[in-house]
């Protein structure tokens, strides 16, 4: 699109689900020139391990949200033709779960579905090393769901991977036929408060933008906000996000930072109520 002057060099450093790359991220104090593009594990790892940054939304600098990537509940179709199906069987039986991580952003969505679903047998739960393998393990029968996103499951649908359950209060404009967990009553009873946490409006689906260094710039920043607020309006851009079954939605620097500030709440809160243990010296947000 010609939109920078310069080339934008993709380097990869893999290490600590982002750890690594965070902490590169963090070093670079005041400097424009790197970015690094984001999903929920640039919140959740922070959270769990000890590294110079502990929340993002102000460690660093949120520069602009690019889409929403929504979870949905797979099965294989021969499997679970339907949520009804899904739901009796795991009464049967242990159901096994496939995802990414052990502490992961989709494991943490199971987990609060394993409560919005108290009916159901404790869920197994096997990590792998990315989302299409989560979705190969599905297709192949070698488990019983994930919560993948639409990108993830397309390469296999609709004959051997198929979602069942949209975590949404709307259904996905892409599968219309799929209900959303509020038409299901999935973490409605009591106050509904478990089918908020798993939704899209109020909940933790992968939101993906980008985030630069502390002490970014002010006008590096309306620079960004510029560049990629025309990005996401871009035919090319829109469809990607249609092909790919994610959901558009753009947010400037400030509205990436709030949006990003719930985020870390909602994780902090889920992950200590899991068990999993947050880092010892976590700064509570309302003392930040």
């Amino acid at each position: 699109q010609n939109l920078s002057p310069v080339p934008v060099t993709p380097v990869n450093m893999p290490g600590g689900a982002g750890a690594v790359a965070l902490t590169y991220l963090y070093q670079q104090r005041g400097d424009p020139h790197y970015l690094t593009p984001t999903l929920n594990s640039v919140v959740t790892t922070p959270l769990q391990q000890t590294i110079p940054v502990m929340y993002p939304s102000t460690d660093l600098t949120p520069v602009a949200q690019m889409v929403i990537d929504p979870f949905m509940l797979w099965v294989h179709p021969e499997q679970h033709a339907d949520i009804d199906e899904f739901r009796q069987a795991c009464q049967e039986e242990r159901l096994t779960s496939f995802g990414t991580g052990s502490r992961q952003e989709d494991r943490v969505q199971i987990s609060i579905l394993q409560e919005a679903m108290p009916e159901c047998m404790e869920f197994r739960y096997v990590p792998q090393a990315g989302g299409g393998d989560v979705a190969s393990k599905i297709a192949g029968k070698h488990g019983d769901f994930s919560v993948n996103q639409p990108a993830e499951g397309m390469p296999h649908y609709p004959d051997n991977y198929h979602p069942i359950l949209m975590f949404s209060e709307d259904r996905h404009p892409a599968f219309p036929e799929v209900p959303t967990h509020y038409e299901a009553e999935v973490g409605t009873q009591g106050d509904g408060e478990l089918a908020d946490e798993l939704s899209l409006e109020h909940g933790l689906h992968q939101v993906r933008g980008l985030i630069g260094p502390p002490e970014m710039p002010e006008a590096s920043l309306e620079w960004y906000d510029n560049v990629f607020s025309q990005v996401f309006e871009s035919e090319r851009w829109q469809d990607f996000l249609e092909k790919n079954g994610m959901l558009a939605q753009y947010r400037g620097p400030q509205e990436y930072k709030e949006a990003l500030t719930t985020i870390e709440d909602n994780y902090a809160k889920r992950i200590e109520n899991l068990g999993w243990g947050v880092r010892p010296d976590l700064v509570e947000q309302s003392e930040r």
